[in-house]
């Protein structure tokens, strides 16, 4: 009864659209990225097909009724078969059924967005394993971070790879306006508890959530007392949705300091706090990643490296760095983190950037504006 009655509930949550699907051009494969893909659009242009149970089209889940299929894969096909677009673009770079569109449908374009750091194996790669061992994963362009990124990608999927670095990120100009601040990126999650067992831990040798958050709870505190001895404000680029819940954290963990919050508050804000400040650390982050890319003066410290053996989540991956170098560590240790500040603090602009740009060239890149996304929409309108 009890199952039931959350069944009833959710159902009564839906939005239900009664009219077949329009016929549009481009479709986003899942609601995901809507916001920062539709101005690349007219509304003529441009429909979303939403899988994440927020809306039901009854002319698609009928036609799913007959097939005897109710999976999210056949709903998919089943709408793009209705739609006939020229275009489909996902954000969701870690869905399976995507990768199987273009069987089903040769004269679609389909398009990947990578949409955040990958982690291999248990986030993307091994769940497609066998199905490109058979040479059935095909997409058309896969628009990633980097050429390194790329080279994984193509070993599981085939299609062309363009290096085109975070289309969020790309969407925001630089601006250059240092302040005095180290602006540390927030990994405050509300809906963790500390129980809960890292999936990559060691056989026999459980690593918990509350390990890892101890652990960065040290490297916070460190961060608070040299901006206090090196005359620096400390931000935090706050991340998780509830945000007074985020802040009360804040304001436990370092209520002997003097430090400010940064709400995020659309989608873009965070680059904004990155671009006016003089130091980015972060311990685990897309925009940590995205800060490096902007050229910011970035802190890497991925201290979750030391205790959990997955070689992905160490600095860099999937290209091979060693664990220490001017400007990341994979180690808790506080005399590095000293070291790494230091450096960033006392490097000109010319040093920084030449550090920079040969330890990142192959990880994440810049494109202004997404300006290779743009050429590609351009040259498909001409058969629209």
């Amino acid at each position: 009864m009890r199952r039931l009655w959350r069944l009833l509930k959710s159902l009564t949550r839906l939005r239900w659209r009664i009219l077949p699907p329009r016929h549009k051009p481009v479709l986003l494969y899942f609601v995901t990225g809507a916001d920062v893909i539709a101005p690349y659009f007219s509304p003529d242009e441009f429909q979303v097909l939403d899988l994440r149970e927020h809306e039901v089209n009854i002319w698609v889940a009928l036609r799913c009724l007959l097939d005897r299929d109710l999976s999210a894969q056949n709903y998919a096909l089943i709408y793009i078969e209705i739609v006939k677009p020229k275009l489909v673009i996902t954000f969701i770079d870690n869905f399976p059924a995507f990768f199987q569109v273009k069987n089903r449908f040769p004269e679609i374009t389909t398009v990947l967005i990578q949409n955040g750091v990958r982690v291999d194996p248990h986030d993307l790669f091994e769940t497609n394993s066998v199905a490109s061992s058979l040479h059935k994963n095909f997409v058309d362009k896969m628009f990633v971070f980097g050429s390194a990124i790329g080279a994984t990608y193509a070993k599981y999927t085939d299609g062309e790879i363009v290096p085109i670095g975070s289309f969020k990120n790309n969407l925001v100009p630089i601006t250059k306006s240092n302040k005095r601040t180290v602006a540390y990126i927030s990994t405050y999650r509300s809906e963790l508890a500390r129980s809960i067992v890292i999936p990559d831990s060691l056989p026999g040798f459980p690593i918990q959530y509350g390990q890892i958050i101890d652990r960065r709870e040290q490297t916070i505190i460190f961060l608070a007392n040299f901006c206090k001895n090196n005359n620096l404000d400390l931000v935090i680029i706050g991340k998780d949705e509830d945000f007074v819940g985020e802040k009360a954290y804040y304001d436990k963990l370092l209520k002997d300091f003097s430090w400010t919050i940064a709400q995020r508050q659309t989608t873009t804000i965070n680059y904004a706090v990155v671009d006016e400040s003089e130091i980015v650390v972060f311990t685990s982050s897309t925009l940590g990643y995205e800060s490096l890319a902007r050229g910011k003066k970035t802190a890497a410290l991925l201290i979750d490296a030391e205790i959990i053996d997955s070689p992905s989540i160490k600095f860099g991956w999937p290209v091979s760095l060693s664990d220490d170098g001017k400007f990341w560590t994979n180690r808790l240790d506080e005399n590095r983190f000293e070291e790494i500040l230091n450096y960033l603090l006392a490097a000109s602009n010319d040093d920084w950037e030449k550090v920079r740009s040969e330890t990142m060239h192959e990880i994440i890149n810049y494109d202004p504006g997404n300006s290779q996304f743009v050429a590609m929409v351009q040259s498909l309108r001409a058969d629209w």
